[in-house]
């Protein structure tokens, strides 16, 4: 069988994806991060889960073609460096360790790399040449296809699109810079806002406060509360969606691209967030007659960066 395995490292849990080459979904699976301990012993602990994962579909690591593994962070020649998600996996040979125990090629992927991928090759992205992923979780995440291929720089640390200055002395980011896309459109960024407008009283903060009630304000619950009138909350997601709107103009006058895939769960506010960039980044790019502007929410779900992983270890020159 043409079978690939494509594993997604989150700071929480570990997502597992079995993908026949006809691009049906076999077989998935979820095992919490910790359980697979820290430093040497992580790729032994991952080996075992992946050998067991396949026995129950009756299958062995002799039946795959290869192993995807996507993993948040800075990763390099097959070793995840650093990763601020996975505090306990630094320096982690992870790709090497893997092959050893499974016998096969296995390829380790930065996450939002092998969510665009999977999204180019099965999802919203699917048919261009030339596409954009931006995922807006906690932080925000890039990936790019360019010129019908995964691009990843000189050095493999290209496309972090989350740290494109926006605002030249913007806020201060996590990385050190300034006026970050990041710091205005991740969930974190979002969350705090939200925190200082309840605390210094803004208009629409005692009618937000009272809606979340117990609920921290998490993208989801902020989403909420806008879908139920909150003048508040919709203010912060037009903030957000002006930001991406400005980063968007950034990437469509220096890319081209023939359209914006964008995931996360900042994303999925919609429209709250989406009118105010489609608004934002057509004020401020350059043709507007020409360049059509397509931004697309993600299609695979949250098994994206599994899909892209299992695609990528197929590939030869991956």
């Amino acid at each position: 069988m043409s079978i690939t395995l494509g594993i997604d490292i989150g700071g929480t849990n570990v997502k597992g994806v079995l993908l026949h080459s006809s691009g049906q979904r076999l077989a998935r699976r979820r095992w919490k991060t910790d359980s697979f301990g820290a430093g040497k012993v992580i790729p032994v602990n991952l080996a075992e889960a992946i050998v067991e994962f396949l026995s129950k579909q009756k299958l062995s690591p002799g039946n795959l073609l290869g192993v995807g593994i996507a993993s948040a962070g800075l990763i390099a020649e097959g070793v995840v460096k650093t990763s601020p998600n996975l505090p306990h996996w630094e320096n982690v040979k992870l790709a090497q360790g893997l092959s050893k125990h499974l016998g096969k090629r296995v390829l380790l992927e930065n996450d939002v790399n092998a969510l665009a991928f999977g999204e180019w090759k099965l999802g919203a992205g699917r048919g261009a040449t030339n596409m954009v992923c931006l995922a807006l979780g906690t932080g925000v995440g890039g990936g790019l296809i360019l010129d019908g291929r995964l691009y990843k720089g000189s050095q493999g640390l290209g496309a972090e699109l989350g740290h494109m200055s926006i605002d030249l002395a913007g806020r201060p980011c996590l990385c050190g810079n300034l006026g970050c896309l990041e710091a205005y459109a991740g969930a974190s960024a979002i969350r705090n806002s939200a925190e200082q407008a309840i605390e210094r009283g803004a208009e629409g903060a005692l009618a937000l406060a009272k809606f979340l009630g117990k609920n921290p304000p998490e993208p989801e619950f902020l989403h909420a509360a806008a879908k139920n009138g909150s003048r508040l909350t919709i203010r912060l997601f037009e903030e957000a969606g002006r930001a991406l709107g400005v980063a968007v103009s950034n990437l469509v006058n220096g890319l081209n691209p023939d359209v914006f895939v964008l995931a996360g769960g900042v994303a999925r506010a919609g429209r709250f967030i989406l009118e105010p960039a489609l608004a934002e980044a057509r004020s401020r790019i350059m043709n507007p007659k020409e360049q059509k502007l397509k931004i697309r929410l993600r299609s695979l779900g949250d098994d994206g960066a599994c899909l892209g992983a299992a695609l990528l270890a197929r590939e030869p020159r991956a």
